[in-house]
């Protein structure tokens, strides 16, 4: 994998979809953000950016580490999730939901309280022996500054991920190992409640709930050829792990959704493996 600073990015010559965002085919894709800078990608090994003007280190890492990667992931055919994993009890659990639902907060408080950190936002699935293994490839989170408060993590060092937004990235210790088996899927979502709640998704409906939560999953309108096999991961990614969905209020304390999850799902499910 080669990553180059470059004085011009390349253009695609021949997209399969485009718009004044992205341009993108089978081998190739590329992105323009406003005030950070042009990005290229092609067969997932080589990686060009160009940074504007005052941009900063961290907000092109923001994208580097987040669109850029899921392009390099699609480009491998390895299935991209959007979501945050650790392990728990011996179980790999990864949390997923839509930008602001709570996924890195919801993972570093657990990892607060004795879980092991896997990944953060982006988490490549493989598979052995048709059962889906978590890639373990990050060493920092992003985190909100109410999120560090209430952890009691203190903010001397961190560096901000943009100077517009109270978001901070924190290293920690990187997973050993690499590789772990995914159990359990949990997706999170927000809304007008007095307590969180949750249900356990079932049978094919499985199968949909787990395509919602493909990173970038509207890449593939320029990358046509990766829908049979990504269909094919999660129909096997279905029969084995089990997916549940909570529902959780708006401010609630991370610390008491932990305590929610664990009684209502985690304990449950460990007992069963």
């Amino acid at each position: 994998m080669s990553v180059r600073r470059v004085e011009s990015v390349r253009s695609i010559q021949n997209p399969i979809y485009s718009d004044s965002f992205w341009q993108m085919n089978q081998h190739e894709f590329s992105m323009r953000v406003e005030k950070v800078g042009s990005f290229y990608v092609r067969d997932g090994k080589e990686v060009e950016y160009l940074p504007e003007k005052g941009a900063s280190r961290e907000s092109l890492e923001l994208y580097l580490n987040g669109s850029v990667y899921g392009a390099i992931l699609h480009q491998k055919k390895i299935l991209p999730m959007h979501g945050s994993c650790f392990l728990e009890q011996g179980i790999g659990i990864m949390i997923c939901g839509e930008s602001g639902a709570g996924k890195s907060s919801l993972t570093m408080a657990f990892c607060h309280s004795g879980s092991e950190f896997l990944t953060d936002d982006v988490t490549p699935i493989t598979f052995g022996d048709r059962r889906p293994v978590i890639n373990a490839l990050s060493d920092r989170i992003k985190l909100w500054n109410h999120t560090l408060d209430q952890l009691g993590v203190s903010k001397a060092g961190l560096k901000r991920i943009e100077k517009r937004t109270d978001k901070f990235y924190l290293e920690l210790e990187a997973a050993r190992g690499g590789r772990y088996p995914l159990h359990l899927v949990i997706t999170l979502a927000v809304a007008e409640l007095a307590q969180p709640v949750c249900r356990e998704i079932e049978g094919a409906a499985k199968v949909a709930a787990l395509r919602n939560e493909v990173y970038r999953w509207e890449y593939l309108q320029g990358m046509p050829e990766n829908e049979a096999k990504y269909f094919s991961d999660l129909v096997s990614a279905a029969k084995v792990v089990k997916v549940f969905e909570v529902i959780r209020p708006d401010g609630i304390p991370v610390r008491s959704l932990v305590k929610f999850m664990r009684e209502e799902i985690i304990f449950k499910v460990s007992g069963e493996e």
